[in-house]
């Protein structure tokens, strides 16, 4: 079984136990199944509630993610232990690794630092905790000679100088060596810092946000935020840090937190445009597109020349039905940053929105371009092939590059369901709305949506329970109700066929993990 199966494998034991159709102990004994060892010899096993990989390193199971091109099954006549969780400090053999229940990784507590900069700590072994004695032996020859002397006779002087410039009166070195050099003294003045400057602040931080940027565009946002917490803390009057907090808050969904963060962002720096103009985003992205417009105009009152600020007003006035104002923005953002991702994304949006395919198009392929590894970019353009453009398939390969580059979004796992159902491609549906079920068990539109795909493949007593399932969340889940009563009758159950939208799609929004 390949590590693509295994992991269908687990979705759909996963979805069977969220709805009963099996129970605890048959899950824990199938998910039991789904390990192997490597070319390497390594253990790796599916995590029982994340659906997460991890392999063990002799102590204890580790995340990681495991190579896709062969793996090597446990043997079916290996006894496999009972499932139980791992002890700190157990030791177990690599060969037969105790299996836990919900593999967990360790937490790290320490604030981080820039990538450029970390230390790698070296582990006591016996050789270390007592090096062998060494000769010492005094480089006596050659050119080491003659530079330790020429070094030693430096040093000597410096000596002298300081020497006589702290204890003779009048300081006769420097007054001599100024009238030689016409009376200008070229000793270095020693800048002081103003009152209430923090000491270093933009340069400490400068660091940390550079990397933090890189890792929003490489898709690792837990890494990212990392970063800018550090920076924020250590610049505590710039409103940057939390600024670019926010945005990659909103990236992954988080949109509450992120207006948490932009709102702070104002409060350290009010006439800050870039602030000003992330908290008009993320207020449009929470549907308060009325106050987003206030905050997005007064962004690019503060600085006319942010690409960003007139990038982000226009979204906002084309969800205010004003796409002549949008227009305008969108080609300022270009002019003022002919390379911005956001700025060819707002003319993307005018353009879709006004249904011209072609340019529309291109522009959207120019923003992926511009930042490739942004798991957001894709899913936005798999949002307008399939929605705007009537596109399922090319909306398939876009959300999947979505889903490799983030696997913690589930909206884009609905939304690559929903593509594989608008191809009429319901078996290939079955395994995405599962994985988005795992990711958020509580959304009834997920239960839903996997039923009607079971029932497009003539499974509707597989479907049944989910509808059910869905409508246990939410009774008035109106897609769960007409499909239920369809597979009841006998009928193949239909998905909704969604209303063409007029405005811009504002990305979902999921709730952040406790903690």
């Amino acid at each position: 079984m390949s590590v693509a199966e295994m992991e269908r494998r687990f979705y759909e034991l996963k979805g069977k136990l969220d709805v009963g159709a099996i129970g605890e102990e048959e899950f824990k004994a199938e998910i039991e199944k789904l390990r192997f060892q490597d070319e390497q010899n390594r253990w790796w096993m599916i995590g029982a509630q994340s659906g997460k990989w991890y392999n063990y390193d002799g102590m204890r199971w580790i995340p990681g993610q495991p190579p896709v091109e062969s793996t090597t099954p446990v043997p079916a006549e290996e006894p496999r232990p009972a499932i139980q969780p791992i002890q700190p400090g157990a030791a177990a053999p690599v060969p037969a690794p105790p299996v836990p229940a919900t593999p967990t990784p360790t937490v790290e507590t320490h604030v981080p630092v820039p990538v450029s900069s970390r230390r790698v700590s070296v582990a006591a072994t016996p050789e270390n905790l007592r090096p062998a004695p060494r000769s010492f032996q005094l480089p006596v020859r050659g050119p080491i000679l003659i530079g330790c002397a020429a070094l030693l006779a430096i040093f000597l002087v410096l000596v002298f100088w300081v020497a006589v410039e702290n204890l003779v009166p009048g300081k006769p070195i420097s007054t001599a060596f100024g009238t030689l050099t016409g009376g200008k003294s070229t000793a270095t003045a020693t800048p002081t810092r103003a009152v209430g400057q923090p000491v270093a602040a933009t340069s400490g931080a400068s660091p940390l946000i550079a990397e933090g940027d890189r890792f929003v565009l490489e898709s690792q946002f837990d890494t990212a935020i990392a970063q800018y917490q550090a920076a924020a803390q250590m610049s505590s009057s710039s409103a940057v840090p939390l600024t670019r907090w926010s945005r990659a808050l909103a990236f992954r969904g988080h949109v509450q937190d992120a207006l948490a963060k932009a709102q702070q962002a104002i409060q350290r720096a009010p006439a800050d445009a870039e602030a000003q103009a992330q908290l008009a985003r993320v207020l449009a992205w929470n549907g308060q597109v009325a106050e987003a417009m206030t905050v997005g105009e007064k962004a690019v009152q503060l600085d006319p020349k942010s690409s960003n600020a007139h990038a982000y007003l226009a979204e906002i006035y084309l969800l205010a039905k004003r796409a002549p104002d949008a227009q305008t923005q969108a080609q300022l953002a270009l002019q003022l940053a002919p390379s911005s991702a956001e700025a060819h994304r707002a003319q993307a949006w005018v353009l879709t929105v006004a249904r011209q395919k072609e340019p529309a198009l291109a522009e959207w392929r120019q923003t992926v371009a511009l930042e490739p590894n942004l798991f957001f970019r894709h899913f936005e353009l798999g949002e307008v092939f399939r929605v705007y453009f009537g596109d399922p398939m090319n909306a398939v390969s876009e959300y999947q590059k979505a889903t490799a580059l983030y696997g913690a979004y589930f909206p884009a796992y609905n939304r690559l369901g929903l593509a594989y159902l608008g191809a009429n491609l319901s078996q290939r549906a079955i395994p995405e709305f599962q994985h988005a079920i795992t990711l958020d068990p509580n959304n009834a539109d997920n239960y839903a949506y996997l039923g009607i795909a079971f029932g497009q493949s003539d499974q509707c007593s597989q479907a049944i329970p989910y509808f059910e399932q869905a409508l246990k969340i939410n009774p008035d889940n109106a897609v769960a109700t007409k499909a239920l009563g369809e597979c009841q009758s006998g009928k193949a159950p239909s998905a909704p066929a969604a209303p063409a939208p007029t405005t811009p799609l504002t990305p979902p929004s999921i709730a952040a993990s406790p903690g």
